[in-house]
């Protein structure tokens, strides 16, 4: 029997969870602290891939999010787009995921059950958080299409550690033939 050994990066899941933990209760409060969490973040990033993968997953989720927003599924009270919080949020989200998450979300299946569950549940709890700020108006619409939209981007994002590896091979290839 072989056991599969996992290294977990804790300084990446411990701060992905306090930094949503903040954005979410304390919102606009918490920007700079968590700003600063991801430059540092972003910095650890061991290349320039990683980086540009980072950005590409913050872009795809904000741009869902405002196709969300703007067709009323998602809302954000007295604003018509995404709050500036959620926005960093998203890239807090990215920055994780590129880190850590994709790695759990490689087999399609898997990647879309995970999406699935784990995208809308946590927008539900940031919903009860965020004292009345963020809200579902099309009731169990919403979540129905949080489901699906968030299963797809699980399949998305678990072609990131593909990617990674590619670049990994070309950059050892590349300096080996130096």
């Amino acid at each position: 029997m072989s056991s599969v050994k996992v290294k977990l990066n804790w300084r990446v899941l411990i701060g992905f969870e306090l930094s949503w933990f903040l954005l979410v209760y304390f919102q606009q409060l918490a920007f700079w602290p968590v700003l600063a969490y991801l430059l540092y973040g972003l910095w650890q990033l061991p290349s320039m891939k990683a980086r540009y993968l980072v950005l590409a997953a913050a872009i795809i989720g904000i741009s869902v999010d405002s196709l969300l927003v703007a067709t009323g599924i998602l809302s954000f009270a007295q604003l018509a787009w995404l709050p500036l919080w959620f926005i960093l949020l998203w890239a807090i989200f990215a920055l994780a995921l590129v880190e850590v998450m994709s790695r759990f979300l490689t087999k399609p299946w898997l990647g879309f059950a995970l999406g699935a569950t784990g995208g809308p549940l946590s927008y539900i709890g940031g919903a009860a958080l965020s004292d009345g700020v963020m809200s579902f108006p099309a009731g169990v619409t919403s979540y129905i299409v949080l489901c699906l939209v968030w299963g797809l981007l699980g399949v998305i994002f678990g072609k990131i550690p593909s990617l990674l590896e590619t670049s990994t091979e070309q950059e050892l290839n590349g300096s080996a033939q130096e």
